[in-house]
């Protein structure tokens, strides 16, 4: 009697990971939450949270820093004010030719879009091999002017599954 309750809990605990890790708990949700620094405002997913990390330096000021709260699927998404005249496209170019002479990173693609307000956007998509984990990610890069608060960077870094990754 004893041994069939343990069986029963013990399938119980093994579906209920399976559903759990499968990711059927999951859900949709097209709430957003609105950023806004004094000088510019944007809006991002709500399942998104705020943390802060500062950084500024000569050449770039951490604006927002953003850490979703999926436990099985981390992302993260960096903004950042540069401080220097370079325009986006430099930047773009700088970017990419620093990570193909790079053995811990591959450019996946680049490309030049203009987003529905009007802006236009320089993209990279890449991944990177970090030495000290050998954790591969992926990196969504985006660069955009956007009139007098300067040239922003906006990074989105998740961890790369490897099955997308290949399926790439």
């Amino acid at each position: 009697m004893k041994n069939n309750i343990i069986l029963k809990i013990g399938i119980i605990g093994a579906l209920f990971s399976v559903v759990l890790v499968s990711g059927c708990t999951s859900y949709s949700t097209n709430e957003t939450k609105t950023f806004s620094d004094g000088l510019m405002s944007f809006d991002y997913p709500g399942f998104f949270n705020t943390e802060t990390q500062e950084i500024n330096n000569s050449k770039i000021q951490r604006v927002a820093y953003f850490v979703s709260g999926d436990l099985f699927n981390k992302q993260y998404i960096n903004v950042f004010k540069n401080k220097t005249d370079i325009s986006p496209v430099e930047l773009r170019d700088e970017t990419v030719s620093k990570n193909k002479n790079s053995s811990t990173s591959e450019v996946l693609s680049t490309s030049t879009e203009t987003n529905p307000n009007g802006v236009v956007v320089e993209t990279i998509r890449m991944t990177i091999v970090y030495k000290e984990n050998n954790e591969k990610t992926r990196h969504n890069l985006q660069y955009m002017e956007l009139g007098s608060t300067g040239l922003i960077q906006i990074e989105k870094k998740s961890l790369a599954p490897l099955i997308s990754f290949f399926n790439q």
